[in-house]
């Protein structure tokens, strides 16, 4: 059998797909030297991220082996890699066995990382951004079927996982192609039996509004994580135009809002662009206004970084001393948000299920609204009961008082 050496960067779709097609063309290795071919997959979402890509590329090729680079890479960039590399798109990846001449279909395989289980359940998205390059790397959404996701998730759980991850660019737009959608499709998983937990991944507020009230409901279920990723990108109406996210700053809070009058703790994540051509002070501001009237739980800040074949390359951007200061104050203001919170849940009792490894040898666990808490000691694959004893800079730490049942709520 063919030995493969993986690495993968990126979404956890892209770690997901990157994985699935290791484990079709061959047996994983823990170290290069002692593959036949090394697949490697790609992000490219800034432009710090597509250099990194291709220096580790330029690292692996000194082992000598044939290279087989997968994801945004060769899909948005195909002319920065050597002629010589095996490269796969994207939307190749259901044809792998085909194009390769694999002996198995990625599609058969299940990425499986301790008890956590990722499934992709779409290829692409329906927006336009005027920034974004992995629209270009991935395409018009392209849903998988529902019968296949229900399919991989019933193998998920004969293999143990307690963590179901449903991803995609954009989840909210899964089946907008195939004449369903996702509230339907999580509702079919959550119908299976067993004690498991289904975290959603990533959606767009303009695909969200269409399904808000089906949404909601679908997360009612104990097994759905109340976890919201909604990225924002900005809290000014004109930049999001700019943009062309499709939506304006009011859509996103009536979205949180509805989901916060339904699970008042439920964690919210968003995602924040700093930089972005045409913003000014006062656009800036609007954002960090935005940001302390929602709080987020989770706030990922990048500085806007142009990227080739879109329309914002050729856009005038704010000089960066401005950029930097901005990404500082909203760092700052996201930090005290967040200690603040974290800070309440000293003391506190809360049910987690340990799906996973931490870093150092500790173990990761879960509340039902996906808060982090580590423990020192514990059995991958349970549910607990803990009290937290400490906070860390974006964790919680906490200690066993017994088992507890199912489900965590």
């Amino acid at each position: 059998m063919v030995k493969i050496y993986v690495e993968a960067y990126g979404c956890s779709q892209n770690i997901a797909e990157t994985h699935m097609l290791a484990q079709a063309i061959g047996e994983i290795v823990a170290k290069p030297e002692d593959a036949d071919m090394i697949v490697i997959g790609t992000c490219v979402v800034i432009e710090h991220t597509e250099n990194r890509m291709l220096r580790r590329i330029r690292e692996l090729k000194k082992y000598g082996k044939k290279i087989l680079v997968y994801g945004c890479l060769p899909s948005a960039r195909r002319e920065l890699l050597e002629k010589d590399m095996i490269a796969l798109r994207t939307w190749e990846l259901e044809k792998a066995q085909e194009l390769l001449g694999i002996p198995d279909s990625p599609m058969e395989q299940l990425f499986l990382w301790d008890s956590v289980a990722t499934i992709p359940i779409a290829n692409g998205c329906l927006g336009s951004c005027t920034y974004c390059i992995t629209r270009i790397a991935r395409g018009r959404i392209k849903s998988r079927a529902p019968e296949w996701v229900v399919k991989m998730v019933q193998k998920a759980l004969k293999k143990g996982a307690v963590e179901v991850r449903i991803s995609a660019q954009d989840t909210a737009a899964y089946g907008k192609d195939i004449d369903t959608e996702l509230p339907e499709l999580i509702n079919n998983i959550v119908a299976l039996p067993g004690e498991f937990l289904v975290r959603i991944g990533m959606m767009e507020p303009r695909e969200t509004l269409t399904i808000l009230p089906q949404l909601i409901q679908a997360y009612r279920s104990p097994k759905v994580y109340k976890f919201l990723h909604l990225p924002v990108q900005s809290g000014d109406n004109e930049i999001l135009q700019r943009m062309n996210r499709g939506y304006k700053v009011e859509d996103f809070e009536k979205i949180v809002n509805n989901f916060r009058d339904a699970f008042p703790h439920m964690t919210i994540s968003t995602d924040v662009i700093v930089g972005f051509p045409g913003e000014s002070d006062e656009s800036f501001e609007n954002t960090l206004r935005l940001v302390e009237r929602v709080k987020p739980d989770i706030l990922n800040i990048t500085r806007f970084s142009p990227r080739p074949k879109t329309p914002a390359i050729k856009w005038k951007r704010p000089p960066t001393n401005k950029v930097k200061e901005w990404s500082r104050q909203i760092t700052e203001l996201h930090m005290e948000n967040m200690r603040w919170r974290m800070e309440q849940l000293i003391g506190k009792e809360v049910n987690v299920v340990v799906p996973s490894r931490g870093k150092r040898g500790f173990f990761l666990g879960r509340t039902i609204n996906y808060v982090p808490v580590v423990l020192k000691k514990a059995e991958i694959g349970k549910f607990y009961r803990v009290e937290i004893k400490n906070i860390h800079s974006s964790h919680l730490e906490g200690e066993i008082i017994d088992e507890s049942p199912f489900p965590l709520e």
